[in-house]
This record gives structure tokens, C-alpha cells and sequence, in this order.
């Protein structure tokens, strides 16, 4: 027996029999299709929602404006856009204002600040945020994919400020930054002593790509960064990067910033320090080093000759280590005050300020791990200092 014309007319392409009802079952399995794959992306991004704050509003699409090559005129991104780069390097060499609530996403690119500056002035309940292409947390599926892809580590690289004074970031969120260039991860970086001219306040840096070896800081502000009222770094915070920050030993550091989630404590980084670049004698130059709630660290391979001129506090409670044999730091004349309750000690000492070098048991702490705490009059006399709060220090 044949089918019948109208049989005919109601077979799909498989040649299955359909009835009248198909075009109406299609859409509910399409619809349902298209449910589940959201609900499949809100269940693989809702452990890191919950870990970032979230712009007020529902997380809907925004109109996409892709960004290339270089911004050489004054230029304002705004907000209820979605500005995307992906595949090249910006470069901005004007001044380009981002308004509050706009959200960049990147892809395998960073942004480079080369005789400009970003002036980036967000609010509280309106955050710029800088993060991965694949974030579909803010302004929704921007590359288009639904569930297919979720936001990584490293998915871009970095902002750059290079010869830029001025620049502005505050009320900034840099999520998933941290690919590689050269080796060298980190998700903001400065270079040369004019870039160290700028506003970093309210912003926060998380989940930054770590290679272990590697020049590699979620915050990378250099031996430029050393006068804390030239580069104001305030009331930031770090968490679920790698080492988070690296500046000049004679930067004073805000007591505002914060090395862990605000939102959940526990979420700190795996290399959590203050990371100092003691290759510096640091000349007419005072600091105090008093943040409590992680670490000092000194990766520096040799002992830190403090200019005679120079003076270092090392403030109670508070506790610095050493990661190379070769390192230490030497007092001119009493120059580098160590209070009673600090502790001078080992990179591989996790009783003290927890497991900052990252590696959980893998090391412990030996006598030799780091040089020592030596004094000098620049003449003569010269030893070595000993005493309950210094650890694990070689003294040859």
C-alpha cells in the first residue's frame, strides 16, 4: 500500500511519518534545545559568578563594536556596548575615557598605552570590567557559541602602560588575563618612570594566568613603582591569581589593598605575597613595611645593599621571606629597623604566612635556604644578626 499525497506531504527528509502537530513539536524541541544549553552554561559559569561581583541588571546581550588597531584620537567607549578585541593588539596612543558599566572582552590580545592614557572611572554599582571573550557573565554570549566555550586563565594578556602619565582605573574588574608574551604573564603591567604616574583604586585583578619560572605577576608595577604619591594604589583586591603583585622595595603600600575575594575570604592566591624588587639602595628613601596579612618576598638573588641614606621599618607581626640562598638584607649603621614581633624567614616556610611559594608540602625549610640579616658600618665592623625571628638563614 502507497502512501497518499497528503502522507507524502507530511513525511520529514528521513522519510519518517509526521503529523500535523510537527511544525509545533520542532519549535518545543528547539526551544527545549536552546533551554538546556542555557542552563548548561549557567551551571558551568555559576561557581565563578558567584566568585566576582556582578553589574547590577539582568545579564543580557550588548551591541558588539569590534576594536583594532590604534586609538589616536580622543575617544569615549560607552556604556551598553560590548567592546571586543580579538586576535591584535590595541594600541592607544590618545586618550580613550571608558564610561561606567562598560564591559571589554579580549581574545589572544592586550591593550597597549604608549604616549596616552585610559581614563577608566567606573562606580560601585556601574564596574568596568576587562575579561575574557568567552565570559558570557556580562552582556551575554558575545562570541556566539552559548555553552560551547566558558572563560579560562590566560584567554588574553595583558593592559600595558608604556611612556603614559595620568592613566585611571578605578571601580575596574581584570578577570582572565595573563596569556603569555615572551614567557612573561601578567594582567597589568608598567614600564618606564612615566607610566608609574596613575590612579589604580577600587579595581580588582583575579583568576590571572601563573607559569611557574616565569617573570609572572598579576600586577607588574616595576622598580618605576616606588613613590606612593605618584602611583595610588588603593583599596584593591587580589585573588585566584598566582604571585599578585611586584613593585619597588621602597613603595609604601596601601593597608587598603587586600590579598583574598572581599566576598569570600577563603578565595586567596596560590603565591600570596607582596612581591618586592630589592635590586635598589633606594637612596634618601624611607618605607615601612607593614601589610600583616600576607608576606613580604624577596626573590632577589643576592643580600639587599640598603643605601646609607635609606631607611627600611619593618613593622610588628609582620613577616618577610627570602627564596634564594644568595639573598638577605644588609643594615647600614641600624638603617633597617626589624621589630621584636617580625619574622625574617624562609620562602619555604609555610607555618609563617602560609604556603607562599605555592607547593604545598613539596618543600621545607632548611637552614641555608637564604643568606641572612647582616649589619655594617661600611668600615670594619660587619656580622651577621642571629636571633629568635630569623630562620633558616645560612650566615656564611
Amino acid at each position: 500500500m502507497h502512501p497518499s499525497n497528503d502522507e507524502v506531504a507530511a513525511m520529514d527528509a528521513t522519510g519518517l511519518h509526521r503529523d500535523k502537530n510537527y511544525k509545533y513539536i520542532k519549535k518545543m524541541e528547539t526551544t527545549f534545545r536552546k533551554l538546556v544549553m542555557m542552563l548548561l552554561g549557567a551551571i558551568v559559569l555559576s561557581s565563578c559568578s558567584e566568585d566576582d561581583i556582578q553589574l547590577e541588571g539582568p545579564n543580557t546581550s550588548c551591541e558588539i563594536i569590534e576594536v583594532t588597531g590604534t586609538i589616536s584620537e580622543p575617544t569615549v567607549w560607552k556604556e551598553g556596548f560590548v567592546y571586543v578585541i580579538n586576535g591584535s593588539n590595541v594600541r592607544v596612543t590618545s586618550t580613550l575615557t571608558i564610561e561606567p558599566g562598560v564591559i571589554i572582552k579580549m581574545k589572544d590580545a592586550r591593550i597597549e598605552v604608549v604616549n596616552g592614557k585610559i581614563i577608566a572611572e567606573g562606580t560601585a554599582q556601574k564596574r568596568i570590567v576587562f575579561t575574557s571573550l568567552a565570559d558570557d557573565r556580562y552582556c551575554g554570549d558575545s562570541n556566539g557559541d552559548a555553552a560551547a566555550s566558558t572563560p579560562e586563565k590566560g584567554d588574553w594578556e595583558q593592559v600595558y602602560l608604556s611612556t603614559s602619565a595620568g592613566s585611571v582605573f578605578r571601580y575596574v574588574d581584570i578577570f582572565y588575563a595573563g596569556q603569555s608574551s615572551g614567557g612573561n604573564t601578567k594582567a597589568f603591567s608598567i614600564q618606564g618612570q612615566s607610566a608609574a604616574s596613575f590612579t589604580f583604586d577600587y579595581c580588582r585583578i583575579a583568576h590571572t594566568l601563573y607559569l611557574p619560572g616565569s617573570s609572572s605577576y598579576a600586577f607588574y608595577g616595576t622598580s618605576a613603582m616606588k613613590d606612593a604619591s605618584v602611583s595610588r594604589f588603593t583599596n584593591n583586591a587580589f585573588y585566584d591569581n598566582g604571585r599578585p603583585i611586584y613593585f619597588d622595595a621602597f613603595y609604601q603600600l596601601d593597608p587598603s589593598n587586600l590579598f583574598h575575594n572581599p566576598e569570600k575570604p577563603a578565595m586567596i592566591n596560590s603565591h600570596n605575597g607582596i612581591y618586592l624588587n630589592l635590586n635598589t639602595g633606594g637612596s634618601g628613601l624611607s618605607v615601612n613595611w607593614n601589610n600583616t596579612e600576607v608576606p613580604y618576598v624577596s626573590e632577589y638573588v643576592s643580600v639587599m645593599q640598603v643605601h646609607p641614606t635609606a631607611t627600611i621599618h619593618i613593622k610588628p607581626n609582620v613577616i618577610v621571606k627570602f627564596a634564594h640562598p644568595g639573598g638577605g638584607i644588609q643594615s647600614y649603621k641600624g638603617n633597617v629597623h626589624v621589630d621584636p614581633t617580625a619574622i625574617l624567614t624562609s620562602y619555604k616556610d609555610d607555618e609563617r604566612g602560609g604556603d607562599t611559594n605555592g607547593d604545598g608540602s613539596t618543600t621545607v625549610p632548611a637552614t641555608g635556604d637564604w643568606k641572612g640579616f647582616r649589619y655594617t658600618d661600611g668600615g670594619t665592623i660587619a656580622y651577621w644578626i642571629t636571633g629568635t625571628n630569623i630562620l633558616y638563614a645560612g650566615n656564611e
